[in-house]
């Protein structure tokens, strides 16, 4: 019998962008060829514990309570020697017994890195000749930060978003052989079956007036959003909402109290969606703080985004790109947004406009592109 081919796709649980592409990558390639023995290592699971888990929780806490201590973090890193030095200070974290055992045991032929620390964690089993892998490097934003680089010689590929990306790291002495301009690759379970007037019933909605997709969980426990739903959805705007808490009970509470003591008839409240691709299906527009993974969905189904509160860090660089190819609008304040609703709904222009930009830019093949590439790097 002909020997499976083994990947181990690697991501750690800092945030739900890293994880969510490594799932999207696993499934697309189970799918894709049933013989391809397929591992997903989370690397704060097989850390160190305690510190494994201070750290997750520390970094969600910077991220949601504190951006600017994010961002300021985030372009400390951004320097060269910086970013060396944190690399050697984080990785021991990963460097265990349990995270060695798991990496050698399964011996994959190949490992796609959705973080920058799996990143260096193959090219370091591989420099010790523990492991005799191809390192695929998927970065998930729009900007590839300096963590990313210290091992970079021992990559055979890195994925980029677009071609800004790729003359960063020309610039940064990346061989040009390795740098891949895909896209970030999501393959979202798409209901060729779907069909909109039955979603418009399932949430009540006539179809009549447009439908904003408000993603406002922004973590466990942040109230970043809130402002933001308050504002929009007390300005009795002509159009609907379908508010996506998801795991935040925190924002889910208050905005079921909200549509209740103003009896908002034209919101409707979700918490943990699995049906996201039946969401951005049906509606218009999204809001949505920048991540990189709620961009690229928002890009793969070309509904324009704005943009709200970020978390500092490589949210900035996401918000920066998307205005910058016309997909998309940030705002900082409350007020903003609101404003500009009310320009995009009595103008259907600004709409049409986003969407020609983002069918332009077409990414919807990057995982396509990224599974061939395996497919060669296996023969």
């Amino acid at each position: 019998m002909k020997k499976k081919k083994k990947i181990l796709i690697i991501y750690a649980s800092y945030g739900a962008g890293h994880k969510a592409i490594a799932n999207y990558i696993a499934n697309h390639f189970k799918n894709e060829d049933k013989n391809l023995e397929i591992a997903t290592l989370d690397m704060v699971t097989y850390s160190m514990k305690i510190v494994g888990n201070i750290s997750q929780k520390v970094n969600l806490f910077v991220m949601l309570k504190t951006p600017y201590i994010h961002n300021f973090f985030y372009n400390i890193v951004s320097n060269k020697i910086a970013g060396d030095v944190i690399d050697e200070l984080a990785m021991p974290i990963f460097k265990n017994k349990r995270m060695k055992k798991m990496v050698t045991d399964f011996n994959p032929d190949i490992v796609i890195a959705t973080i920058f620390f799996g990143a260096s964690l193959a090219a370091y089993y591989q420099k010790k000749g523990l492991i005799n892998s191809k390192i695929i490097a998927t970065v998930t934003d729009y900007d590839v930060i300096e963590l990313w680089m210290k091992y970079h010689k021992r990559l055979d590929y890195i994925v980029v978003a677009n071609d800004e990306m790729k003359k960063d790291l020309l610039r940064r002495k990346v061989d040009k052989k390795k740098i891949k301009v895909f896209g970030i690759p999501i393959a979202p379970q798409i209901n060729s079956k779907f069909n909109r007037k039955k979603s418009l019933e399932k949430y009540n909605f006539t179809g009549e007036r447009p439908i904003c997709i408000f993603f406002g969980g922004g973590g466990n426990g942040s109230s970043m959003t809130i402002p933001y739903i308050r504002k929009v959805a007390l300005s009795n705007h002509n159009m609907d909402i379908i508010f996506i808490a998801g795991k935040n009970e925190t924002s889910k509470k208050y905005v079921d109290d909200l549509v209740k003591k103003y009896n908002l008839t034209n919101i409707r409240v979700l918490g943990f969606a699995d049906n996201i691709p039946e969401l951005l299906e049906l509606g218009d527009f999204v809001v949505s703080k920048p991540g990189g993974i709620q961009l690229t969905e928002c890009l793969y189904f070309k509904k324009p985004v704005l943009m709200i509160k970020h978390s500092g860090g490589q949210e900035i660089a996401n918000y920066k790109y998307f205005e910058a190819v016309g997909c998309g609008k940030f705002f900082k304040t409350h007020w903003g947004l609101n404003k500009y609703i009310s320009m995009l709904l009595k103008d259907e222009n600004i709409l049409s406009k986003y969407q020609k930009n983002m069918k332009k830019i077409n990414n919807n093949d990057a995982m396509d592109k990224l599974y061939n590439l395996v497919v060669n790097l296996l023969k």
